[in-house]
């Protein structure tokens, strides 16, 4: 998919390093401390198995620009195949060009395509940028807050 000079494209294994280095930077902008190796880890792991999800990136010039980073599960609340948009992030350099909307259009289609009910995301309470451009894409905020317990950490 190719819209004004960004194009939106699988990710590829000779993606990986920047799709990592992209992800650490949007952890790391909401203050979530996951060690780079497993960063790395869950792309390649991700990359390798198509049957996890799909990672797509937006490219501007054949630079890497943004990312968005999907995982399928299966729900009682959706009846089957799901996904969930864990991340989505476009470099500050590259904000304000419709990249996230035209990301989020293609995970859209995507996920379509793949045969899911739904596609899941959270947003901070406190990003109101985000929360607008999934409203914009026809997401609808759950009246719900998420928990995690973690079971195991890999430092």
């Amino acid at each position: 998919m190719v819209e004004n000079d960004i194009e939106i494209r699988n990710a590829t294994s000779a993606d990986g390093e920047r799709i990592a280095g992209l992800l650490r930077a949007q952890l790391h902008e909401h203050a979530i401390d996951t060690p780079a190796d497993a960063i790395r880890s869950a792309v390649e792991g991700m990359l390798a198995d198509e049957r996890r999800g799909f990672i797509l990136v937006a490219t501007r010039a054949s630079i890497v620009v943004g990312v968005a980073y999907v995982a399928f599960t299966w729900t009682l609340e959706h009846g089957g195949q799901s996904s969930w948009l864990e991340e989505l992030y476009v470099m500050p350099a590259a904000r304000n060009h419709g990249i996230g909307a035209t990301l989020v259009a293609a995970v859209l289609d995507r996920a379509t395509a793949a045969g899911c009910a739904a596609v899941d995301l959270e947003v901070d309470t406190t990003h109101t940028r985000a929360a607008h451009l999934y409203a914009r894409a026809g997401f609808t905020a759950h009246a719900r807050a998420r928990w995690v317990k973690t079971l195991r950490r890999s430092d």
